[in-house]
């Protein structure tokens, strides 16, 4: 079975990964030895070798990893139309504990640990079988995405018969300096453009720019504007497929058009949706107002029918269509 998540496991692992093919063993030994001689003079030259070594090992992993997943695309798919997980976590589990037997029985792995867990097997059907590549599907893959497709809009279905509880006046947006309180208690958020406020606050409390200032104030706002992006990015990244449906079956549900109200009752329900689900966690993880949630929908779904199906969920393409009627135009 795949293994859970502890500390233990995550390092027995690591360690059956390590022992997986021959090159790091190559690598490993000679470091070693290297390692304990470094480290007599100072820990510092130590540590960054030591650092190097795990981004090597890292980097030639994921490309075994990925070796080994482009040789076995039939037995993927067979496992799955097999198990037909859909969007099941469960579903998922089982078709991982298979395939990481399958893979050590027949010499592709050395361990029975070839995923991780659920979710590894999960994006690893997505990355390799379900996005199309140079190479055509054989007749057992495209099934297997055919009924992956099918579960995929049988869960939208099912989502659309439930009751959407939405609560406008929980969002931060509508709370008196909603935002800005939002970003001032934001740790998360702030540690990575500490610096740049400080030069700005600074700069304009110094109550006179000479040009170079003005510069360093435009370039300071640049990187704190890039900074929020990025952290808006990286909650987004949270939202795995089922989460995604669940979003579209909301706007479905709403029917928002360009109504600001309706996109804030799509916002409040996702929020509670997501906080339920344990996919977000922090007190600063939701959706700040139906604007945000707006922007997130024309940044992540909106113009996906027109992009290639190698592209971000080219399952939800179907579905995304129909939620289109319903949207605000850009």
């Amino acid at each position: 079975m795949p293994l859970k998540v502890t500390f233990k496991n995550i390092l027995r692992w690591t360690i059956h990964e390590l022992c997986d093919f021959d090159l790091s063993w190559n690598v490993v030994v000679p470091w070693c030895v290297l390692e304990g001689v470094v480290f007599t003079y100072t820990s510092y030259i130590h540590a960054l070798l030591l650092g190097l070594l795990l981004f090597y090992l890292r980097y030639q992993l994921r490309i075994r990893k990925n070796d080994v997943l482009s040789d076995t695309k039939e037995m993927f798919s067979r496992d799955v139309l097999a198990v037909n997980p859909g969007l099941d976590t469960a579903k998922w589990n089982e078709v991982a504990a298979k395939m990481n037997n399958e893979l050590y029985e027949q010499h592709y792995w050395r361990s029975r640990q070839f995923f991780f867990d659920e979710d590894e097997c999960h994006r690893s059907f997505r990355e390799y079988i379900l996005k199309p590549s140079s190479t055509p599907l054989s007749d057992i893959s495209s099934e297997a995405v055919k009924l992956y497709y099918e579960a995929t809009n049988e869960l939208y279905k099912n989502f659309l018969q439930d009751v959407f509880p939405s609560n406008t006046k929980s969002l931060p947006g509508n709370e008196r300096y909603g935002r800005i309180m939002w970003l001032i208690s934001n740790k998360s958020f702030l540690k990575h453009p500490l610096p740049e406020l400080g030069i700005l606050a600074s700069l304009l409390a110094s109550g006179k720019l000479s040009p170079t200032g003005i510069f360093l104030c435009y370039t300071c706002a640049i990187r704190i504007h890039n900074a929020y992006k990025s952290h808006l990015e990286g909650k987004y990244k949270s939202l795995g497929i089922t989460q995604r449906v669940r979003f579209l079956a909301a706007v479905m549900h709403f029917a928002p058009g360009d109504d600001p109200k309706k996109w804030d009752h799509i916002a409040a329900h996702m929020n509670w949706y997501l906080r339920v689900k344990g996919t977000w966690t922090d007190s600063h993880e939701n959706f700040f107002n139906g604007k945000e949630c707006l922007d997130f929908y024309e940044s992540q779904f909106m113009l996906l029918p027109l992009k290639p199906d190698n592209f971000g969920y080219p399952d939800l393409k179907e579905i995304v269509n129909e939620t289109n009627k319903v949207c605000a135009p850009l």
